[in-house]
């Protein structure tokens, strides 16, 4: 089974299919998304299909820059964001972000584009933690 909700590679998500997956966690969904679109310039999003393990997620990019991955869950979703050397260091050195992000960055893989973490959205809490990581992301 795919990691996605949807894993179907013959049919991309729609608003309305996605509404129904996430349940409650839809609004958060929009609220990110909108958060983003409205914060930085030049904003694009995509569905892309990652093979049958994965399923579909969909991407915002900034330019040709992945900003954020949303994967679509049965009532939440899962974010991952990446980021290079110099945004895991400012990760490290933030008062505000939990132990639990900076752990997550430290036990990620590094590649030669950085680190990724995922991070699974069910709670509003948790926005403030989205818009703080997009912040180093984009500044760095």
């Amino acid at each position: 089974m795919a990691v996605s909700f949807f894993d179907d590679k013959s049919i991309m998500p729609q608003d309305d299919m996605v509404a129904d997956a996430l349940g409650n966690t839809h609004a958060l969904w929009d609220e990110i998304k909108g958060h983003v679109q409205n914060t930085y310039p030049a904003i694009t999003g995509e569905w892309k299909h990652y093979g049958k393990a994965a399923g579909w997620s969909y991407k915002l990019l900034s330019k040709k820059r992945n900003l954020l991955f949303f994967v679509p869950l049965k009532d939440c979703f899962r974010l991952r964001i990446g980021l290079g050397e110099r945004g895991v260091a400012c990760v490290e050195a933030d008062d505000i972000l939990p132990e639990e992000i900076k752990e997550a960055f430290r036990a990620a893989t590094p590649y030669v584009e950085g680190r990724s973490i995922d991070i699974d959205i069910s709670r509003h809490e948790q926005l403030e933690i989205i818009k703080r990581l997009l912040h180093i992301k984009y500044t760095n």
